[in-house]
């Protein structure tokens, strides 16, 4: 729904609705099923969009728009609990009309934004450049310190919604470039709203984007509307309306060599996360109002006095005293009161709801709650492969796949932006990836084994962090472990440089407890250091070499008996 315009078609003047353009309190309620399927790509066949041609291209977009728009509004409704079902009338018993909105839209969206970004979508490095962890770390923290955690749940709950969503990155403001007054990123990230925002690619097989959109109402009515396009090389401001692009008001030249307006696609064919169930969602809530009404009306049947002759102040009497008294049978007639009521099937009725329900899950590729078996001895990888966990988890890697593409060319902008301002110089795109944290708390033993079998067979730290996934921050980790490693071993050389030791695995036994050769002139008490695993113990007699039986049974089967 939206507000009407009178515009000249043809010589004659005719009244046209902008769908999609104004909300208003009367029309809140009118949502007739739709039918979609998924938001439609806007193309041009320009080579570069110019001061020149600039007006064209954007009336040319805004015709689809609308469209697509309009879907996007009606999912955003949807999602909101503005559904067809209130829009619902009946033929017969209209006294009774439960419009029950079960809100499972909301379910799949909350589910799939917390499943997928819930966790921080951290960078990890690639390569073998030494350089390159350290830079990484540090966008890592100009990422915190901008909050992109909960801007990339923003953007990931839009993109399930209306099946695609817009990350728009700025440099900071001019006065704080000039000052060097800059915060701890040179750069800025905004979510713009994806009814507001779309792009335009290269009608051709690359498909290139070559300027997106934004715009604002600037008056409540929604009659004047203020475009923002931004190409490779320049920044358009526009006035004019949904329905026509007027005047460019403001031209600025930029350097990114690219657009900042990044597009977040949901899917290949840009449709939200419920979109494809929008049919059995309606299915479902008509189910549930049903329910109820056929309870209601099961409560408020109708009585029926056969053979009995009642008026309006018995029957209130009756009511009051809560008995009646039924006359004589005559000709063998006896007289009845009963309700005329059919009660409506909860147990065949259950079947279908719960049927309904499960196949929305497995449609759109959510893990089923109810009848999952919680009393098995089941370990968190069998689980997954359970209950339609793995389903889920399939879902996410697609989706990551989609979110990958978008946010290369997200760290292009970033990256040229942080070039600029000399800071993480030299760092490439191809040096770095994101990495999404999920289930994180799963298999932690199994993870802790991997990461120690990787490090005791010579994998770098990074690499064990990262092939284990122990870690949400393989970067920082890794540094932290490198780093207490390092002070671990200075500690253990200048304890050692203190405390000699006879030649290297000299004072080995055998493991039948025979006595160990003295060690200087230590005594029991005295802090030691095991040459076979490194630790430091307390002597519990001054000949003591090893801290436990078992490093004493390591050295031995290592030297054959010969120590």
């Amino acid at each position: 729904m939206g507000f009407k315009k009178t515009v000249e078609i043809d010589g004659e003047e005719k009244e046209i609705e902008l769908s999609g353009v104004k909300n208003s309190s009367e029309d809140a309620h009118t949502m007739p099923p739709r039918e979609m399927h998924g938001r439609k790509p806007i193309y041009t066949n320009v080579d570069e969009i110019t001061a020149d041609n600039v007006l064209r291209v954007l009336n040319e977009a805004l015709n689809l728009h609308r469209r697509n728009r309009a879907d996007a509004q009606y999912l955003e409704k949807y999602l909101r609990g503005i559904q067809p079902i209130l829009d619902r009338e009946k033929i017969y018993h209209t006294e009774i009309n439960n419009r029950v909105v079960v809100n499972v839209a909301n379910q799949i969206v909350t589910f799939k934004t917390s499943e997928f970004a819930g966790e921080p979508i951290q960078y990890v490095s690639r390569g073998n450049r030494k350089s390159v962890p350290k830079k990484v770390d540090k966008l890592n923290s100009m990422m915190l310190s901008e909050g992109k955690q909960s801007k990339d749940m923003e953007l990931a709950y839009k993109m399930f919604t209306t099946g695609v969503g817009y990350r728009l990155v700025l440099n900071d403001k001019a006065e704080a470039a000039a000052n060097g007054d800059f915060d701890e990123a040179p750069f800025e990230i905004y979510i713009p709203d994806p009814l507001n925002t779309f792009v335009i690619k290269r009608n051709d097989v690359t498909r290139r984007v070559l300027g997106g959109v934004n715009y604002v109402f600037t008056k409540p009515d929604g009659n004047e509307v203020l475009f923002t396009v931004y190409t490779a090389n320049q920044t358009f401001t526009i006035r004019g309306t949904l329905m026509n692009a007027v005047e460019v008001v403001k031209v600025v030249t930029h350097n990114f060599g690219m657009v900042n307006l990044v597009e977040y696609p949901c899917n290949s064919v840009y449709m939200g996360a419920f979109e494809v169930v929008l049919p059995l969602l309606d299915a479902y809530n008509t189910t549930m109002s049903n329910r109820l009404d056929g309870v209601e009306q099961f409560i408020q049947a109708l009585m029926v006095f056969e053979g009995v002759d009642i008026d309006r102040d018995d029957f209130l009497q009756m009511k009051d005293l809560g008995a009646i008294k039924l006359p004589p049978s005559i000709d063998g007639k006896q007289s009845k009161v009963y309700y005329l009521n059919e009660q409506l099937d909860q147990s065949q009725t259950q079947t279908l709801v719960d049927d309904i329900y499960s196949t929305i899950l497995q449609i759109v590729g959510m893990p089923s709650q109810g009848n999952a078996n919680t009393s098995d001895s089941s370990n968190n990888g069998a689980i997954i492969m359970k209950n339609g966990w793995w389903n889920a988890e399939a879902r996410a890697l697609e989706t990551a796949g989609m979110w990958k593409e978008a946010e290369t060319q997200f760290l292009k902008i970033v990256l040229k932006i942080c070039d600029e301002a000399n800071v993480l110089t030299g760092l490439k795109v191809s040096d770095l990836e994101p990495k999404f944290g999920r289930r994180s708390y799963e298999d932690l033993l199994t993870k802790t084994q991997s990461f120690s079998t990787l490090r005791s067979s010579g994998c770098p730290s990074i690499q064990a962090f990262k092939f284990s996934h122990l870690s949400q921050d393989p970067e920082s980790d890794a540094m932290d472990y490198d780093a207490y490693q390092e002070e671990k071993e200075e500690a253990l050389n200048a304890m050692t440089m203190t405390n000699p030791t006879t030649d290297e695995m000299g004072d080995a036994e055998a493991p039948d407890g025979e006595a160990e050769e003295a060690v200087g002139e230590e005594s029991e008490g005295s802090i030691g250091v095991c040459p076979v695993c490194g630790k430091r113990f307390r002597k519990k007699t001054g000949n003591q070499v090893y801290d436990r039986a078992d490093c004493r049974r390591q050295a031995w089967k290592r030297f054959g008996g010969n120590a």
